[in-house]
């Protein structure tokens, strides 16, 4: 009888940590990607991040996607202080999910991974003012300094997307259609 309540209060305290049967390099994974939609869905603002997400994010995100950051956050600037206050923001929408709208939810469905790169598939649902939306993207991962970093997005959606096919190649556009 104890080690069927044992067994019991075991399941309950995976469940609640959010382990979703996941192996340790695939929990670590899912729990990075978990951290970064909890940020942005916390913020809820279309566009690029602000500075506080932004710096939420950097310890989630690789190097390489951080700077891509960071230089259309620049870009960004130097745009509205040019073109005036009026002028809409160069990336407009949700920049890390395949809808306009982005995402009310999230659930990291599988994550697969190859020495040091991994793909996370990411279920995501829009509920809002009578919609409902439910798609998948895959979220790509690096391993930096041992620890699983978000590398890119590659936006799969249900033919509704918003962006191009992948988060680096919107972000790069963003900026060089400022330059």
């Amino acid at each position: 009888m104890r080690t069927g309540a044992g067994a019991v209060a075991l399941g309950m305290l995976l469940t609640l940590s959010g382990c979703n049967n996941f192996s340790g390099e695939e929990q670590q994974q899912a729990e990075v990607v978990g951290d970064f939609y909890r940020i942005h869905l916390k913020h809820n603002a279309p566009g690029l991040p602000s500075a506080d997400e932004l710096k939420q994010f950097e310890p989630l995100v690789s190097r390489s996607l951080y700077n891509l950051l960071t230089r259309a956050e620049a870009a960004d600037a130097r745009y509205q202080a040019a073109a005036g206050p009026q002028a809409a923001p160069i990336v407009e929408g949700d920049l890390f999910t395949s809808l306009f709208e982005g995402a009310t939810s999230f659930a990291v469905q599988s994550c697969d991974s190859e020495a040091d790169r991994a793909a996370c598939q990411v279920a995501f649902r829009y509920q809002q003012s009578g919609s409902d939306e439910s798609w998948n993207d895959k979220i790509l991962l690096v391993r930096e300094n041992r620890q699983w970093r978000i590398d890119d997005i590659e936006f799969i959606g249900n033919d509704q997307s918003s962006q191009r096919e992948y988060l680096t190649d919107n972000l790069s556009d963003a900026i060089q259609q400022t330059e």
